[in-house]
């Protein structure tokens, strides 16, 4: 049992460190400076994530069994605000766009994947405090889908974005 939970922590270790190469890479290939700086505090937070996995994976392998600690991954999870900084980002170029909605949309695949992978392993964990470790995971990676999603809908329909935002209707009333 615990050699599939090792597996399964390696396989997270793997998740997060690729998902910070790929954050790490498209904030380098970015020309927004607000996609820029989304890519670089998802980076940095599933960096946070590889530690929290890291330190589970050596007391389970050096105890034999599931810590007992309350796990807590990062801060509250919330989803980051969309806002251009300055001008520029309100000045993009259609392939500037097009480029930054292709990597958004790759982000927000390896998200969902990672979601998926965390909430199984909960739902088979045996163990209360191994189930709220891979939640909270879940819930992290939540966060950063709709971060991604946010940022995406912003860079498709601007105008929409910021209706939705203002909560503006067109009704007759």
């Amino acid at each position: 049992m615990n050699e599939d939970r090792l597996e399964a922590l390696e396989i997270a270790m793997k998740l997060e460190e690729d998902g910070k190469k790929f954050y790490l890479d498209a904030s380098e290939k970015a020309t927004s400076a607000l996609v820029k700086d989304m890519f670089r505090s998802l980076a940095k937070d599933e960096d946070v994530h590889l530690e929290k996995v890291k330190e589970i994976y050596k007391k389970l392998k050096e105890e034999r069994e599931w810590p007992k600690v309350v796990t807590s991954i990062g801060d509250v999870v919330k989803t980051k605000a969309v806002f251009p900084k300055d001008v520029e980002d309100l000045n993009m170029t259609e392939e500037d766009i097009s480029e930054s909605v292709k990597v958004l949309k790759i982000g927000i695949e390896m998200e969902e994947k990672s979601i998926k992978f965390y909430d199984e392993l909960a739902e088979k964990a045996t163990d209360p405090f191994e189930a709220r470790f891979y939640l909270a995971l879940a819930h992290e990676e939540r966060g950063h889908y709709l971060s991604l999603w946010d940022y995406r809908e912003y860079l498709e329909d601007p105008a929409g974005w910021f209706g939705m935002k203002e909560g503006f209707r067109l009704d007759a009333g």
